[in-house]
């Protein structure tokens, strides 16, 4: 169990694998730290042949000699059986390993998040542990050993944060941390609309594109397993996303009066080629900057200043 390995890694380790400056950017400062990916994104405590990183690092230069004979063989012994967190009779050993058939965040996925939904049942998270809604307030004293949920979820939000279900910590939108959840990155265009850039100073919210959902609780289409997209008004009347060709049009992407539709996973280089002829057909071949806000002085490229995705044409 990693109690009994935590103390280990905390003598011989943790000096140099903690913090931000951690050495290879790994760190052992708790249980999901340590069985998390190296550089090379292989699971540190993941044996492939001839053995898990976190084992074969011992024989590197650097590290021979660092454990003992004992040590190693105990290290060695943790890993082979499956690098369990604990041992405890409430939950299943591997209740907090995300890669885990028992992982608590499946069971909550199979029960339809109920256990920290509904306060009646006999199974609700927050009998035993605090910061688990609705019953926050009824955890007066825990159980020994209960540890409270936001020891993990520590995001503003705590387990509801957006982040805890899809994304990576303060990252909310998908693809989920591909060490824990490996599969394909599926966030594709997520990061460009949720990010600032000269085109869009302000990023986007989810409402923007999973319009009407409430995003603090988990009943009706969020968390229902499945993605919907539900375009908020001010995309306009006709914005549309075909499921089959992940291909988007609204009021965003739109070239000369026509709607473009832009495919979820499509890299583009965005510039004015991309949504209109420059400068647009009938305009003046006067420089932008002479009646639009947000461009440089060259008049030549947008600034952060620009309200360039409106839907509406802006001048001064």
């Amino acid at each position: 169990m990693f109690a009994d390995i935590d103390p280990l890694l905390q003598e011989h380790c943790v000096e140099c694998h903690s913090g931000p400056l951690a050495a290879a950017d790994y760190r052992v400062e708790d249980y999901l730290e340590t069985i998390r990916c190296v550089p090379d994104g292989q699971p540190a405590t993941l044996p492939p042949e001839p053995a898990a990183p976190i084992i074969v690092v011992l024989d590197e230069p650097d590290h021979v000699g660092l454990l003992t004979e004992d040590e190693t063989q105990g290290l060695t012994n943790w890993v082979t059986e499956g690098a369990f967190p604990a041992n405890k009779s409430t939950h299943p050993g591997q209740w907090i390993d995300p890669r885990a058939a028992d992982w608590h965040g499946a069971y909550l996925a199979e029960t339809d998040w109920q256990p920290i939904v509904d306060p009646e049942r006999s199974d609700a998270c927050g009998l035993c542990h605090r910061g688990s809604p609705p019953l926050d307030e009824v955890v007066i004293k825990p159980p020994p050993g209960a540890t409270d949920c936001t020891d993990c979820h520590s995001l503003p939000g705590g387990v509801m944060a957006c982040g805890t279900c899809h994304g990576d910590g303060e990252r909310a939108y998908p693809p989920r941390d591909q060490c824990y959840f490996p599969g394909p990155p599926a966030g594709y265009a997520h990061e460009p609309h949720t990010t600032s850039s000269a085109n869009m100073e302000r990023p986007l919210d989810c409402q923007a594109c999973h319009f009407g959902d409430d995003f603090a609780t988990l009943d009706g289409r969020h968390g229902n397993g499945e993605v919907d997209v539900v375009f908020q008004p001010a995309w306009g009347p006709d914005a549309t996303y075909d499921f089959d060709t992940l291909r988007c049009a609204t009021t965003c992407h739109d070239r000369g009066g026509t709607t473009q539709m832009v495919a979820w996973d499509e890299e583009l280089e965005i510039n004015c080629e991309s949504c209109h002829e420059n400068p647009p057909l009938g305009h003046s071949s006067a420089s932008c900057n002479g009646c639009h806000q947000g461009i440089n002085a060259e008049g030549t490229r947008l600034t952060p200043a620009a309200p360039h995705i409106n839907g509406r044409i802006d001048a001064f």
